[in-house]
């Protein structure tokens, strides 16, 4: 599989497994739902989570994603997290879109929320890509 084609597939999943490292080395690994925004990956997330502070003190992530309803086949997308802060929540607003292809059912809400959970995006920009199939 060549990057377009791992691209590709990436842009059909929403489901994976992000995989960041603890302070002592280990593996932490949570599943989320993500977007593909050109060639970086995009996952909403929250200031407090231990999933956060890990990729503030090493950006290092792996994200194991799969289809809809299947844990085969799956790739992994290896690469360096960078977190952008989002204040008034339309950067998240723009990655909800993109994953439900819709927006929220109440917008004024969504936004709210988005603020007061202080959320912000990681965007892992794959350096490797690797199916398994």
């Amino acid at each position: 599989m060549n990057r377009a084609e791992a691209l590709a597939f990436l842009q059909r999943c929403k489901h994976g497994v992000l995989a960041t490292l603890l302070p002592d080395g280990r593996p932490h690994p949570t599943p989320v739902v993500f977007g593909l925004m050109g060639e970086a990956i995009e996952i909403s997330m929250t200031r407090d989570r231990v999933k956060t502070r890990n990729l503030r003190r090493d950006p290092r992530a792996t994200l194991c994603a799969f289809p809809e309803g299947s844990w085969h086949p799956y790739l992994c997308a290896e690469g360096r997290a960078e977190l952008v802060e989002d204040p008034d929540g339309q950067r998240n607003l723009t990655l909800y879109r993109h994953i439900a292809g819709k927006d929220p059912d109440d917008l004024e809400e969504y936004l709210q929320a988005m603020k007061k959970d202080k959320r912000l995006v990681c965007r892992l920009k794959p350096e490797r890509l690797y199916p398994i199939s």
